[in-house]
């Protein structure tokens, strides 16, 4: 099960790497007059899809047609990484004054540091059984 984790944690490194390197040329050849506001609407987008993905994840836990538990802790572990990665993200611009807190940012806090307790926790019971 180890295994399991372990591939599931360098995969998930390997895209949020991707992530970082895409958004960062996204940034970089972007001009115009409203310069950076592409990477902004990137990086909210992720973060939705990193919520949703995250919520999906724990629902599909939950449910028994999926007979293989290596599945779901790799499932859960991917997805709870992204969630953790976005959340970083999000305190640190928030932090930085990058991004003014206002209310879609702050369901993005809510969201994406719930989820990856609740998959950690779950992650947790799966492996015991």
């Amino acid at each position: 099960m180890k295994e399991t984790i372990y591939k599931s944690l360098v995969l998930a490194l390997l895209i949020t790497n991707t992530w970082a390197v895409i958004t960062f040329f996204i940034y970089f050849f972007e001009s115009g007059l409203f310069i950076s506001v592409g990477t902004l609407l990137v990086f909210i987008w992720s973060c939705w899809i990193s919520a949703g993905l995250g919520l999906l994840a724990i629902v599909f836990s939950f449910i028994k047609i999926w007979k293989s538990n290596q599945l779901k802790v790799f499932t859960l572990v991917l997805i709870g990484w992204f969630n953790i990665f976005f959340s970083f993200l999000l305190i640190t611009t928030t932090f930085f004054e990058i991004i003014v807190p206002e209310s879609f940012i702050d369901s993005f806090f809510i969201i994406n540091l719930i989820i990856p307790v609740v998959i950690y926790f779950r992650t947790k019971r799966l492996l015991k059984l």
